[in-house]
């Protein structure tokens, strides 16, 4: 069985929370791996900066595995852990010279993350069916094919928002050639026979992660230049990216109902997740906030959105059941919107009531507030 590690998604679903130390551990040993690997010629990273990569990965490893059976108030001794969890002693005295002495050959490192890679696999990987981590229990498909469908819709994506950055900004909603060719090579993939609704749910997981990894960033300026209209950092991020990516999602829902009903029901719980690194998550809220109110309230989404079976009263239900700051406020835009009477006749007092309850005032203003109120 070969590890096929998946690093952009690790990275983003780490952002969204914590993650088991076997995952985590394995992410840091195959990326310490690969650039010693991919050292090409040899003077690109130092030995030095090798071995401390590999220390780094192997010291988190041992110190975090045997800490987490760390269960009792008097104080265990990592061996006698080590012994508990079949893992070499050889492990822990490794760790103890890596942390307190001089740093390790790359000879020993080299042999000892190979070792740690094989311990996880044995200990971890092999205990879980792998389909099941990354890939729904009822689908049939390979792992091998599935992160090679992934590999292909995360360069598509990747390739259009570079295009994009590199070029003029459009008017919002424009669809040009490459629009229509991104569109197509989308298509093509969520068309395989034997992927179903799960190739549009990858797609719609791809999109999201990307996403979330750029508004993150710290240099996610120069990612997207075109990001550069008035108002906070946040507003910012909005109008580019949905400059970007508006026309692609208006052009696929037409093509593929299903899809849009996929990317509203995992935006809605985006903003209904209580995520740990809030610092980290906010801007992608917010982009998740005004995604969902554009597709249930601008006028060149209606049509879209009937079509694709999405409901006002369900989604604006579904904010209330779970009110934060970010749910209230796409509630309130919604019902607010003309295109959404209904909504507004029976839950505008609703809205109000939490919105005062929560200290949230509307994404569409104060005028909203007391419309609503």
């Amino acid at each position: 069985m070969s590890l096929v590690i998946d690093s952009e998604q690790i990275q983003a679903y780490k952002l969204r929370g914590s993650l088991p130390h076997a995952i985590e551990s394995t992410w840091y040993i195959t990326e310490a791996i690969l650039n010693d690997v991919t050292n090409v010629p040899a003077t690109t990273v130092s030995a030095l900066a090798l071995r401390s990569n590999y220390c780094t990965a192997f010291c988190r490893f041992v110190t975090g595995l045997l800490d987490s059976t760390q269960e009792s108030y008097h104080k265990v001794s990592m061996y006698d852990k080590a012994r508990v969890l079949q893992l070499p002693a050889s492990f822990v005295e490794l760790r103890h010279e890596a942390i307190h002495g001089e740093l390790p050959s790359l000879v020993v490192l080299r042999q000892a993350i190979q070792k740690a890679l094989d311990w996880l696999q044995t200990n971890y990987w092999t205990q879980v069916n792998d389909e099941d981590i990354w890939v729904d229990a009822d689908q049939s498909c390979s792992v091998r094919e599935y992160m090679s469908t992934r590999v292909d819709l995360r360069n598509i994506v990747q390739r259009y928002t570079n295009l994009h950055a590199s070029v003029s900004p459009q008017r919002e909603g424009d669809i040009d050639d490459e629009s229509c060719l991104t569109v197509q090579a989308v298509l093509q993939l969520l068309e395989h026979p034997e992927r179903g609704e799960q190739a549009s749910a990858d797609f719609v997981d791809v999109l999201l992660n990307h996403w979330l990894l750029y508004t993150s960033s710290d240099n996610n300026t120069a990612m997207m230049p075109d990001a550069r209209c008035n108002g906070s950092e946040n507003g910012q991020w909005t109008t580019a990216i949905y400059s970007c990516w508006d026309p692609i999602l208006r052009l696929l829902a037409v093509k593929r109902p299903l899809l849009l009903r996929m990317l509203s029901a995992v935006m809605i719980k985006h903003l209904t997740t209580q995520y740990p690194l809030a610092s980290s998550t906010e801007s992608f809220q917010e982009l998740m906030l005004a995604g969902l109110s554009r597709i249930y309230t601008a006028p060149d989404w209606r049509k879209l959105y009937r079509q694709s079976g999405l409901n006002g009263l369900e989604i604006v239900s579904r904010c209330l059941q779970s009110p934060n700051r970010w749910t209230v406020r796409l509630a309130a835009l919604i019902s607010d919107s003309p295109h959404h009477v209904r909504v507004k006749s029976m839950f505008a007092y609703r809205i109000c009531q939490t919105m005062k309850s929560l200290d949230v005032g509307s994404a569409a203003g104060k005028s909203a507030d007391d419309e609503l109120c």
